[in-house]
């Protein structure tokens, strides 16, 4: 492993300016921030001399963070960990804390992009198949004639390849980098290659790149607001998403059941 888990954070001055509250959510802190209010952030966080990552945080997430130590420490050594399931945010309400929206990262990547090309950032997308990250950066290239994309590379890297694809990035000049591998494969190659890179920001993405390639379906938004987008997911995919959702699900809810009853004893104690 060529890299421990990032001691950079934000600055105290820019924690303070910007207000970032957060709130637990089974040991992780999770940033209670509308979309809009991410997107300030990210830009606010470009303009400070600032390195770490942006981590988006669901029920596959808070399952794998009570599994996987380094997991957790890495979400929580986030620069920001922000909502990205309805699941989390009524979990969170069941804990009597409040998260404002979910942000879903498929959307806010356009937001993203939006920044970059507005501010003259360049970015490098790494992750899914050469044929759904080529697709993605031309439905991006479309969507912002003027958006400055350093390069792209699938997420199949081998170890032979690493070097040349971390040359790749770097000689780029990128200075946000998107991976989206999947988790927690994402996390651990950030997490094994920040030493390496040269980037300021690195945002994981999960499957999003098949989504904005139109290889996946979107969930309609109404499904997703009633908390509903894991059946929808998982209706499309079975074979693959039983596990996450069938366990998954059931487990993080008790995990909030035990977790509400034992901030409740504290209170009566």
């Amino acid at each position: 492993m060529k890299s421990q888990i990032s001691p950079l954070r934000l600055v105290p001055s820019l924690h303070q300016e910007l207000n970032v509250k957060t709130v637990d959510v089974l040991g992780l802190s999770v940033a209670a921030l509308r979309r809009t209010e991410l997107t300030q952030l990210l830009d606010r966080t470009l303009q400070h001399d600032t390195r770490g990552w942006m981590s988006y945080v669901n029920i596959r997430a808070v399952n794998l963070a009570n599994e996987i130590p380094w997991f957790k420490v890495f979400l929580n050594e986030s620069i920001v960990a922000y909502c990205d399931g309805m699941g989390v945010r009524l979990g969170a309400m069941f804990l009597r804390e409040r998260i404002p929206e979910r942000i879903v990262m498929t959307d806010w990547l356009l937001d993203v992009c939006e920044l970059a090309q507005r501010t003259g950032r360049i970015i490098y997308f790494l992750g899914s198949t050469k044929s759904i990250v080529s697709k993605t950066v031309l439905v991006l290239r479309n969507l912002f004639p003027n958006l400055a994309v350093g390069g792209y590379h699938n997420g199949y890297v081998d170890s032979s390849e690493i070097s040349r694809v971390i040359s790749d990035i770097n000689s780029s000049g990128a200075e946000i980098l998107v991976v989206g591998m999947g988790m927690p494969l994402q996390e651990r190659w950030i997490l094994d290659h920040w030493g390496d890179l040269n980037v300021k920001i690195a945002l994981n993405a999960g499957s999003c790149f098949d989504y904005i390639a139109g290889a996946k379906k979107r969930c309609p938004r109404f499904v997703g607001n009633l908390g509903l987008e894991w059946l929808y997911r998982f209706i499309q995919e079975p074979l693959r998403l039983w596990r996450r959702y069938l366990i998954g699900n059931p487990k993080f809810v008790l995990l909030c059941l035990r977790e509400a009853f034992r901030r409740s004893s504290q209170r009566i104690g």
